[in-house]
């Protein structure tokens, strides 16, 4: 493979993403450049203004106009497209920036129109920042935001590394009021990549005029939901540390630099350095770690640093190494922290995250940067104490935070799995009508299939559910007539037995078992099994663990025993499970939800370890099924073999499934088949999400070639050549080509495969 082809492999975009990927990854460039020109600027030119102990103050205005500020902003997000709201604040922040510019640098005592500029900048920043990413939540499932926010962000820290390092190189050629132009003219890049986004379907409507919040309805509901309360407290945490450490760097920074070009030079080469490392974090590993790591793991990374950094300063503080442990901490907080809490939000409904997103990102991080202001002011301007004592609270912050992102994991899927159950209803619910084909299983319910309607071939039969019937009363025959009747063949003499509703005898259960076989008579057979209840468990449980038994009647006796009450009829259906015939495992499979779901008594022997030992066993067995569906997918293909191997592979999924739901919750593990089977993407997604977490590493890595969302270069290296799958499927002495018809399918598909070669 090439480089590019490498490359293209490890970001994997998908080729229906390709458009708004690269929207959203140009809008990041331009939000972040706008972000590190703006904050280079407001910092020199208020710092130059202004002493730094007066910083605190700035920054408490910028958190107490931001509760205003952030409030319309949310009742925007409600009533129009979240689109249009920040392409509105753009224009409103241009004309501001135009209105400031003319004031700039003109005056030889700098004042008010430096505040106005620090503040129009901030709440400004904060506004984009989060505006942008409510509108690309909505154009990406859970998954995609997992694979492709990385690679999204990677576009924000290529504009901090561009404009940053951009900066020596302008501050130089440019006064300072000059780069205000510079700012309205990467807004209006950023209003076009935003206007060219297609428009969304189903996510929101404009104009709703019941669609209302407030600042103390968004807290509320923050406050009332446990996954919104997690993550705005991890925010409010960050945001108290990022404060305090990036005080003592700005303090650094001035006692070494006393000029407002040498400052704006260094913190612009500062940001620009970040910004590249941060670009080589989100292209090469986020994906990659939030995938193999998950959320809280990733979250953690963060809190680490700043605590094995801050214990440093309090050892020994110098610039070199508050520069260090601050450029960590924004690399780290522009990649992995920042990618995982945007994919943190996106399991929220779309309604509560415009409602939060924003009051979180802005209001509570103000708060925390307010509060992180309040430290600084007590210790150093009040206390007078240095400013290496601050380290001792980033400390005790790094250590709750720890705590918070293991808290953010669970809360992550407890939310994922309630949105899968939400979606799953309502899929359930808007294809309750449709008719159980191929590739729509999951129409019926989950523990009973109409075989015959997929299968024409007959090697899976049609059979309902056998309820007990009523029978007409007749003249009670003897015992040795009733025998002798079963054994006879008479098919009217035999239809008269079964319905007269006799007390049987052990004697009758050998004989009435093998009616098993005829499909005219086998559902009044199963009630007549059932009648005799206990005393034909044990001849039953013994044919169904015989590889031997007449197959017709042993795939039948699961519907036997899934009604009959004791542990030995248990016993034997786990056994099944283990049968080397697929329809034999299917059916027993069935016969024990059905006893699960109506508490029936369980075999000493049941307990999940069993249970995951034959999904394991499935998922092995299943395996050349699935690759040659797969295989089968992406070839030209006999349509006979393909059918076939279609409805197999579907039943072998939907097994799988079933055998889950016995180890899992079980309206999860049906919503979450339901996603693997359904096309709705949305609920594929969250299906994906909750089995990536709730699988076993082992299970999930053979099961996901074949579910999961892999690229096409990872389900290319995963299968194997046609033809050792089918001498797989051979060995394993599957009934998918088990007649003369099928196995010539199979040898024609086989040698025009040969012939291309």
């Amino acid at each position: 493979m090439t480089v590019l082809q490498r490359l293209s492999a490890w970001l994997d975009v998908r080729p229906n993403e390709v458009r708004n990927v690269t929207l959203a990854f140009w809008g990041a460039f331009l939000v972040m450049s706008f972000a590190i020109l703006a904050r280079a600027m407001r910092e020199a030119l208020y710092l130059t203004a202004y002493d730094v102990k007066t910083l605190p103050y700035i920054i408490a205005a910028v958190a107490v106009i931001s509760v205003p500020t952030v409030g319309l902003f949310a009742r925007l997000l409600l009533r129009y497209s979240p689109r249009k709201v920040v392409m509105a604040v753009q224009i409103a922040l241009s004309a501001g920036l135009a209105l400031i510019w003319p004031f700039l640098g003109r005056s030889n005592v700098p004042g008010a129109e430096v505040v106005a500029f620090y503040l129009l900048t901030a709440l400004g920043t904060l506004l984009l920042t989060s505006g942008f990413w409510v509108v690309i939540s909505e154009y990406f499932a859970v998954r995609g935001a997992k694979r492709l926010f990385g690679l999204i962000g990677a576009g924000g820290t290529a504009g901090t590394m561009v404009t940053g390092n951009s900066l020596v190189w302008l501050t130089r050629r440019l006064d300072l009021p000059w780069l205000v132009i510079l700012l309205i003219a990467i807004i209006g890049l950023f209003f076009i990549a935003q206007s060219l986004l297609p428009p969304l379907t189903g996510a929101g409507h404009e104009g709703d005029d019941k669609a209302r919040t407030s600042i103390p309805e968004s807290l509320k509901l923050t406050w009332d939901t446990p996954h919104l309360r997690t993550l705005a407290a991890i925010v409010f945490a960050v945001a108290i540390a990022t404060t305090l450490l990036d005080y003592q760097f700005k303090e650094f920074a001035q006692n070494s630099f006393t000029t407002q070009e040498g400052m704006a030079s260094f913190f612009g080469a500062f940001y620009g350095w970040v910004g590249g490392v941060s670009l080589v974090i989100q292209l090469l590993l986020v994906s990659r770690f939030l995938a193999l790591a998950g959320i809280a793991w990733t979250l953690a990374v963060l809190p680490a640093v700043l605590l094995t950094g801050s214990v440093g300063m309090l050892v020994a503080p110098s610039l070199f190494l508050i520069t260090a442990v601050r450029g960590a901490d924004a690399a780290l907080r522009k990649s992995l922290y920042r990618s995982a809490l945007e994919v943190v939000y996106v399991p929220i409904p779309s309604i509560v995250r415009r409602k939060t997103k924003t009051f979180i990102d802005s209001v509570v991080d103000s708060v925390g940067e307010g509060l992180g202001a309040g430290i600084v002011f007590g210790v150093v301007t009040l206390l007078g104490l240095h400013s290496r004592f601050l380290s001792l609270f980033i400390i005790a912050f790094s250590l709750a935070l720890v705590y918070l992102s293991r808290r953010m994991g669970s809360q992550y899927f407890a939310t994922v799995t309630e949105q899968l159950q939400e979606s799953g209803t309502r899929v359930q619910a808007k294809d309750s009508g449709a008719r159980l084909e191929s590739r729509d299983l999951l129409s019926g319910t989950f523990t009973r299939i109409d075989v015959r309607s997929l299968v024409r071939e007959g090697a899976l039969t049609q059979e309902t559910e056998a309820d007990q019937a009523p029978v007409s009363a007749e003249r009670p025959m003897a015992a040795d007539a009733i025998k002798a009747t079963l054994m006879s063949g008479d098919l009217k003499a035999l239809n008269q037995v079964l319905d007269i509703g006799t007390d049987w005898q052990e004697e009758h259960v050998a004989p009435l078992t093998r009616l098993l076989a005829r499909d005219q008579l086998v559902d009044r057979t199963i009630v007549s099994l059932l009648d005799a209840g206990e005393i034909a468990v044990p001849h039953l449980a013994k044919l169904l663990r015989s590889e031997h038994t007449d197959f017709v009647i042993r795939r039948r006796i699961p519907r036997v025993l899934g009604r009959m009450g004791g542990e030995e009829a248990d016993d034997a259906l786990i056994d099944a499970l283990a049968a080397n015939r697929f329809e034999v495992r299917y059916r027993a499979a069935i016969a024990i939800v059905r006893r699960r779901r109506h508490d029936m008594p369980r075999s000493p022997r049941w307990s999940d370890a069993v249970i995951w030992e034959a999904v394991r066993a499935e998922i092995g067995r299943g395996r050349a099924v699935w690759e040659m569906q797969k295989l089968l997918d992406a070839a030209e293909k006999d349509e006979l073999v393909a059918e076939r191997v279609g409805v197999r592979g579907e039943l072998s999924l939907e097994h799988t499934f079933r055998l889950l739901s016995l180890v899992m919750e079980p309206e999860v593990a049906r919503a979450a088949f339901n996603g693997v089977m359904l096309d709705d993407e949305n609920l594929k997604s969250f299906s994906l999400e909750y089995l990536e977490q709730a699988l076993p590493a082992d299970v999930r890595k053979r099961l996901w070639p074949f579910i999961g969302d892999v690229s096409e270069y990872q389900r290319e290296k995963s299968l194997r050549p046609l033809d050792d799958v089918v001498s797989d499927l051979m060995k394993t002495g599957a009934t998918l080509f088990g007649d003369a018809t099928h196995r010539e399918a199979l040898k024609d598909l086989l040698e025009d495969k040969g012939d291309k070669d």
